[in-house]
């Protein structure tokens, strides 16, 4: 088990969240925050903690958020050092986020690094421009489309 808090600037959090729920359907234990312009720094680690505190539970958490230099991961990273079972990972699309939901993590923090390091992985090589691929591969994808 673990818990995810999704952190994005606008609503982006919500509607992937929601994406994910279609895909996977009922996702426990997942909660989409989203900042403005208006919130300070402290509102926002107030809005993680408090996410954080509404799980109820000892499982670790897993915080995602959109723009790794963003003003969500700045403050994500001050919420990282203050708890031991808090992970944050940056860049946030949904084949990240369903492989995040579908994940088991354990009590012990160096496994649960080396998965979410195998899942960062994942969704970087995920990443493609469809234009690079040449003509006769494309027979290959037809199925995958």
């Amino acid at each position: 088990m673990k818990n995810i808090i999704i952190l994005t600037h606008g609503d982006f959090s919500k509607g992937i969240a929601q994406s994910s729920r279609y895909i996977l359907g009922t996702v426990d234990n997942m909660t989409a925050l989203s900042i403005t312009l208006n919130e300070t720094i402290q509102e926002i680690q107030n809005m993680i903690e408090s996410a954080w505190k509404d799980f109820n539970n000892e499982e670790p958490t897993i915080i995602v958020t959109d723009l790794p230099g963003g003003s969500t991961t700045r403050t994500a990273i001050q919420c990282v050092a203050e708890h031991k079972d808090f992970y944050l990972i940056s860049g946030l699309n949904l084949g990240l986020l369903l492989e995040l939901i579908m994940l088991d993590l354990t009590k012990d923090d160096q496994t649960n690094l080396e998965l979410l390091r195998s899942i960062v992985e994942n969704a970087r090589e995920s990443i493609t421009l469809v234009n690079d691929i040449r003509v006769d591969e494309t027979d290959d994808l037809e199925g995958e489309l």
